[in-house]
């Protein structure tokens, strides 16, 4: 090998334009990584990513090769002079700083570690402003060619838009909940995984870190519904979080404007009928979070028939045009539980007739309800069903292959053991499972809007 080959082999050259729009894919190690760096060092790692091929294999002693200043642009750095040098600067500090990557624990609590300095090296030139930078090698495996159900997918311009680095740090790591179907976790675990001010109460933890998240989250990102409830209240140490990306995250067809860590409790608590009840209760003013163990020991016919009485007092003041506020039913129907109205005025088995009966009608108009809203999603899914296997249809071979090339590891995933036999897909043949799995992936992909609902499109394979 000449002189030169063993240079060109020690330093492989890949040129990047920064990419601040569209997603990226980074181990899901990231989640939990323990390292220290300002918000603008953060995004400038997380755009040198977004800018790469995820399915790029990197070489021996390849060099990232980039402009500057157009980094700069991307990361918003408006000074008016050396702008390249500010962004050469941050990739030095990333160099000096270590992050900590850990697998999760094991039955024996073992762990696989990754401990490396962000960038290994870099070299700029103040003429030209390039900025050359190269990663430590075992750090690609945690960036190229990730295994399916191994990674967080996320857009980076939620990432470049956010402005701290603790609202950063939050998001990647609930997106990584949310990516494993995982919506509520302990507040221990919370902390001592996302590691931001461990020392501090919880109540100083979430003043500083969750409140202002929400708040960055929901206005700088698409997420416009993001939320995070504790199970904490007056007297009442918090000891769960719930969240969640969008309104309702936990389906809740009783209590959708209530806290789902609320709800949980209610739901452990009480019955079906009660929740029932509850739930008609808090059209009327009626506060769940206001109960506490104040209905502890009490039976479930004392709550029904004393919620009945207070429903009827309520229709009899709208009819004589003397209703009340809801604040004050919302009292009165804790009050008539706690004092057993019913029971006192001996009404209690009329009550407790009248009150199942109406639970009874509500259960029956919610169950028309689902009905109606499952036939709807029914037809939801026949008509894309029905174009997902038009647009198959549609492919020319050299479409089939661009989408099984770009979708090769979902597919293989689908197909499981046996692998996914490209030759059966490019028959077309319906009695393949080849067939199945890739009209699958197409349906998944037209219901969440990636691909239109139309055969003439080629943006797919764009």
């Amino acid at each position: 090998m000449s002189a030169q080959e063993e240079m060109d082999l020690v330093h492989r050259s890949v040129f990047l334009i920064p990419k601040d729009t569209g997603p990226m894919t980074i181990a899901q190690e990231f989640a939990t990584a323990k390292y220290a760096l300002s918000k603008n060092q953060l995004k400038a790692w997380y755009l040198f990513i977004a800018s790469m091929d995820e399915h790029h294999v990197p070489e021996q002693g390849t060099m990232y090769t980039f402009d500057a200043v157009r980094f700069a642009d991307k990361l918003n750095i408006n000074a008016t002079k050396a702008r390249g040098m500010i962004v050469a600067e941050i990739f030095t500090k990333l160099s000096q700083n270590y992050i900590d990557l850990r697998s999760r624990e094991d039955g024996s609590g073992e762990q696989d570690i990754y401990h490396a300095n962000f960038i290994s090296e870099l070299s700029y030139n103040r003429k030209t402003h390039i900025l050359e930078v190269s990663i430590p090698p075992r750090l690609n495996q945690y960036l190229f060619n990730l295994r399916e159900g191994t990674y967080i997918s996320m857009d980076i311009e939620d990432i470049l838009a956010l402005d701290t680095i603790v609202s950063m740090r939050l998001f990647i790591y609930l997106r990584n909940l949310g990516r494993l179907n995982i919506h509520e976790i302990s507040v221990d675990r919370l902390r001592r995984e996302i590691a931001l001010y461990p020392e501090s109460s919880y109540k100083e933890f979430k003043r500083r870190v969750i409140t202002p998240s929400i708040e960055e989250i929901r206005c700088h990102t698409k997420y416009k519904d993001f939320f995070i409830d504790d199970d904490g209240g007056p007297g009442r140490k918090a000891t769960t979080i719930v969240f969640g990306f969008t309104k309702t995250p936990i389906g809740d067809t009783y209590f959708p404007n209530l806290a789902p860590a609320l709800v949980k409790q209610l739901r452990e608590k009480f019955s079906e009928r009660i929740l029932v009840l509850f739930s008609m209760a808090c059209d009327e003013g009626f506060e769940p979070s206001y109960i506490k163990d104040s209905f502890d020991g009490i039976s479930e016919a004392c709550i029904v028939s004393n919620f009945h009485l207070v429903f009827d007092r309520i229709t009899k003041d709208a009819r004589m045009g003397k209703k009340k506020g809801p604040d004050t039913y919302g009292r009165y129907f804790i009050t008539a539980v706690k004092q057993d109205w019913a029971g006192a005025s001996h009404q209690g088995k009329t009550a407790l007739k009248k009150g199942m009966a109406r639970i009874e009608n509500k259960q029956l108009e919610e169950r028309m309800r689902e009905a109606k809203e499952q036939e709807d999603n029914q037809d939801r899914a026949d008509y894309y069903l029905k174009h997902a296997k038009e647009y198959v249809a549609a492919m020319t071979l050299s479409d089939l292959l661009a989408f099984m090339k770009r979708h090769a590891s979902q597919l293989d995933y689908l197909a499981g053991r046996r692998g996914f036999n490209r030759e059966h897909a490019c028959s077309r043949k319906k009695t393949y499972r080849e067939y199945r799995l890739l009209t699958q992936v197409v349906l998944g992909k037209m219901m969440a809007g990636e691909i239109p609902v139309s055969v003439n499109s080629s943006s797919l394979f764009e």
